[in-house]
């Protein structure tokens, strides 16, 4: 396979380039030009001629058969995250059993003296919130928003003499608002064993300092949660996005809460589809009640179902 160079690149003087980028042997013309990554050099197969030596190469210049063999002869470290300490760009000691007690020490009382006292006074909350993310299956993107958020409070000094539990849930629930992942600010907080109103009410603290916009939840992506909670169809997802967002159009989910609409919405569409779910397992399944789950769905068939009966005649 010949190898390709950049069109603003050349290995070297005499080399003859096809198209400005195809790479010829200078001697016999041959495009069967090959790589040795050891030597750094580029050999023509054909001739044997060594076109280029000192060529660059992304490979590693060790070998590691152990775990412990490649994380000692690394040399690179976790990938920068919000979600570490100082973003994981601490110092850290390896081979301390090949120095003295006395050189361990002083390393530790160095690293003790340069880290910022502000990352220690975060470090518990970003450990928590690795943990409680972890527990409630969020995806890492919205575990690292989270910690960028507290880290952002943090810097304004809208965490101090406030309760670190209420602000890992306020900053938690607002990075799955923004990437519109299906929780809900009750399920949060009785996690966390404080009341909804309290996490409620760090939440609306925070984000008016910060001045960040919160996007509302959309009830679509709790229909989908639910349904896959219930092991329903994919038909019966689409049909309650279906209903949801005709339900949006006509006002019918303003000032609702969106997880009880999305309850109501799979409930309508198992009805349309056959299938037989009661109102209390879409309850259960949403972590709402009975009677949300009741009032929303009469409210979509006052206003909802004559539209949706209306557009099934139109499409037959």
């Amino acid at each position: 396979m010949p190898i390709l160079v950049d069109k603003k690149f050349s290995v070297c003087e005499g080399l003859v380039l096809e198209k400005e980028e195809e790479l010829r042997c200078p001697r016999c013309g041959s495009t069967n030009i090959i790589e040795d990554p050891d030597a750094g050099e580029l050999v023509c197969a054909d001739c044997g001629l060594i076109i280029s030596s000192g060529v660059p190469t992304e490979r590693k210049e060790w070998r590691a058969f152990d775990s412990d063999e490649y994380i000692k002869r690394a040399h690179t470290g976790a990938p920068i995250s919000p979600t570490r300490p100082s973003f994981g760009l601490d110092t850290g000691f390896i081979g301390q059993d090949s120095v003295s007690k006395k050189s361990a020490k002083r390393f530790q009382r160095t690293k003790k003296h340069v880290s910022d006292s502000k990352e220690k006074t975060i470090e518990p909350a970003l450990m928590k919130i690795k943990d409680v993310a972890e527990t409630l299956n969020i995806p890492e993107e919205a575990v690292e928003d989270a910690a960028m958020l507290y880290r952002m409070a943090a810097g304004k000094g809208l965490v101090k003499g406030r309760s670190m539990d209420a602000m890992v849930a306020a900053v938690i629930y607002a990075a799955c608002r923004r990437m519109e992942i299906p929780r809900t600010l009750e399920s949060i907080a009785e996690f966390f064993g404080l009341k909804e109103k309290d996490v409620g009410r760090s939440f609306r603290f925070l984000f008016r300092k910060l001045g960040i916009k919160i996007p509302p939840p959309k009830p679509e992506k709790f229909a989908y949660h639910i349904c896959t909670k219930l092991g329903l169809s994919e038909e019966v997802a689409t049909q309650a996005t279906r209903i949801l967002k005709l339900a949006r159009k006509m006002g019918a989910t303003m000032g609702r809460e969106p997880v009880g609409v999305a309850a109501a919405a799979v409930y309508m569409a198992c009805q349309e589809q056959g299938i037989h779910r009661t109102q209390r397992e879409l309850a259960q399944a949403a972590g709402v009640t009975e009677v949300t789950v009741r009032n929303r769905y009469k409210e979509l068939l006052e206003r909802i179902r004559p539209t949706l009966k209306q557009q099934s005649t139109e499409g037959e």
